[in-house]
């Protein structure tokens, strides 16, 4: 059992969408407190907390998102938690048929002509994601363009097509509680570290990659090595990419190398 393959044959025909190595443990947790599933935009955004800060819960009516990007062709790896929620993410899923299309694609890594990673894709400028990416790396895209006399939309591409992303736990929420002890427990938590450890590791020791670890890095179990970038306390909260952070600065290096 792979990390790519497992999700590549995985099929979401309904609400709640998980994992089906997942299902027994995650839905034995009936608890309010910890998951929900809206089937919806009409149903999420309808409800009296619809947006709450404080929502701590799994929303197992959108997508997972255990990575973005093309794993098997990228040489800048990202390690996080879990996928945020925002306000356009039901919206996004259940009313713009292009955006799911995209986010199924990356579930089996076939994109075609679509730029890899997707939450640099202007076409889905108007998602949370898009933003907060975006956000972390314009500065990093900015200076990329300048070094190598290209627009900052080439540029962004460029970055896209070499980026990949990977999440600890692969569903959403506001902000994380582990209310089921879920990062010890779930399948899809151990498939994200065994890919890391077993396909990126190998790379990055070889110089074929960069990985920065930006959240939860004694789960990931990994290493010391000059090729993985660790972020801790602070910084971890933060998980800046901008060329004055350690991991902005690693994400140049390899993109000025060539």
């Amino acid at each position: 059992m792979s990390l790519l393959s497992t999700w590549a044959r995985w099929r979401p025909r309904k609400p709640p969408f998980v994992l089906d190595e997942d299902r027994e443990i995650l839905l034995s947790d009936r608890s309010a407190r910890n998951i929900v599933t809206y089937s919806g935009w009409r149903e999420a955004h309808a409800r009296p907390d619809f947006g709450a800060p404080g929502d701590r819960r799994l929303h197992l009516g959108l997508l997972p998102i255990p990575f973005v990007g093309s794993l098997r062709t990228a040489d800048i790896y990202v390690l996080l938690l879990n996928p945020g929620l925002g306000s356009t993410d039901y919206f996004g899923e259940y009313e713009r048929p292009e955006f799911r299309r995209h986010r199924l694609a990356t579930l089996r890594q076939r994109f075609g002509r679509a730029q890899p990673f997707g939450e640099l894709d202007p076409r889905f400028a108007w998602h949370g994601g898009y933003s907060w990416w975006h956000q972390k790396l314009s500065s990093v895209i900015q200076q990329l363009a300048d070094h190598r006399d290209l627009s900052f939309a080439e540029a962004r591409a460029h970055l896209g097509r070499r980026l990949a992303a990977i999440e600890l736990l692969p569903y959403h929420s506001t902000s994380f509680r582990d209310g089921g002890q879920w990062l010890r427990r779930l399948p899809s938590v151990q498939l994200a570290r065994s890919f890391v450890h077993d396909t990126v590791l190998p790379k990055v020791k070889r110089g074929e990659a960069t990985l920065i670890v930006t959240r939860k890095a004694a789960l990931w179990q990994l290493p010391k090595h000059p090729g993985v970038v660790v972020y801790r306390g602070a910084e971890a909260r933060a998980a800046h990419l901008s060329p004055k952070s350690k991991g902005g600065r690693a994400i140049l290096r390899r993109l000025l190398s060539e």
